[in-house]
This record gives C-alpha cells, structure tokens and sequence, in this order.
C-alpha cells in the first residue's frame, strides 16, 4: 500500500472513531432510568393481611357482630343488616316463649344459662340501623344484639320500658368495637379508649312499649 493509500485509510478511521465517542458522550433523555412509585411491602409482610389491617381504619371497622369465619375486626356489611323499623313501640323479633318477665338486675344477679324473659329501660340505640341496644335496670345494665342479626329495632326507644328475651352471657368488646359503638350512637369515638367488658343479652325478641 502506497504513503497516500495508508494516509487517507487512517483519516477516514480517526474520523469515525470521532462521530461514536462524541454521540456515546450525549445521554438520551429516555435512556434515563425511571423512578418507580409502586409501593413495597414490609419484609416478610403478607398482602392479605396488609389490606386486611387497612380495612380496619374503614368507617365500619370493628362490627360487633362479625363472626369467627370472618374475623372480630372484619367491616359490617351495612346493605346485609335489617332497617330499623319506622314505628317507635311494638314487638319484633320471634313471639316471646316464657310469660313472665324478670328485672334485668335480678336476672343478671341469678346467672342462669338458657333462655331467660327480662325487663328494663332502653338507655342507648345504635343511630345508624337500630342493630343493638342497651337496656338498664337500677345501676345495672346489658348491651342487647339481635341473635343472627335477624332484626332491629327503633332508633328512637331511648327511655321506653322494654321487654327482651334471649340467653345473657358476658363479652369483652376490644377497642376497636369500643369506637364503633360509641360512633353508632352517635358519640364521639376519639373519646373512648381500650377494651370493655359488658353483658350481652343475645335477643331473640324484643317488645318496646308505648
């Protein structure tokens, strides 16, 4: 190869050499990694129960009548419940099987199993759908649900004598239970706190008084 041949094939090279370091130089815009925003989940943490516990922060978080299938804090299924009834006094639920009524405080002072008939005031009712209640004797007191969320009753009952038949066991609400029935009957969640110990009279039928 002649002097001239070897010049020109040497400047050609050096030339394209040139034009690939100086576009490999300049980054393209899209060639830029990409930021993610898909969120990540603590190590070892389980998506069920992640949406599981931000279900809880929900507006009917901790249903008082959540069964074991579902879990204790899982959301009451508000289209599924009875409404609360438009009239304020009468009889609902199942026809009562015993005759005679017995004071609440005396019936909760005998703690007998089985089906027991007792009377009382309504001191409280759940505002939203009228699914429980609480009745009160003297100084004592019972936190009525309907038995298989069957029924409901009047949301305007507070302080009317009451009927309610059913079976009385003893029940721990957590916190969480706490706040929803505190909201329910229209109080101010924020200002209750930890768990409470009731009796609960599982009712089978309940007659409001006029």
């Amino acid at each position: 190869m002649t002097t001239r041949k070897l010049f020109f094939v040497t400047m050609l090279l050096g030339s394209a050499c040139a034009r690939d370091v100086g576009t490999g130089s300049k980054a393209s815009p899209t060639d830029a990694p990409q930021a993610e925003h898909t969120a990540t989940l603590p190590a070892g943490a389980d998506a069920k129960v992640v949406d599981a516990s931000h279900a809880q922060d929900g507006e009917h978080a901790g249903c008082i009548y959540a069964d074991g299938e579902k879990g204790e804090h899982a959301e009451c299924d508000r289209n599924a419940e009875p409404d609360a009834p438009e009239q304020s006094s009468g009889h609902f639920g199942a026809p009562f099987a015993a005759a005679e009524p017995t004071p609440l405080a005396k019936a909760l002072a005998a703690g007998k199993p089985g089906l027991v008939l007792v009377s009382g005031t309504v001191e409280a009712v759940c505002q939203k759908k009228g699914c429980w209640m609480v009745v009160k004797d003297g100084t004592e007191s019972a936190r009525v649900m309907m038995k298989d969320h069957a029924f409901a009753v009047p949301i305007d009952a507070r302080g009317k004598a009451v009927l309610v038949e059913g079976e009385i066991t003893s029940r721990t609400f957590d916190e969480a239970q706490v706040k929803h029935l505190e909201q329910d009957k229209g109080g101010d969640p924020d200002q209750v706190a930890g768990a409470r110990k009731e009796h609960v009279l599982m009712a089978t039928g309940v007659k409001i008084q006029s």
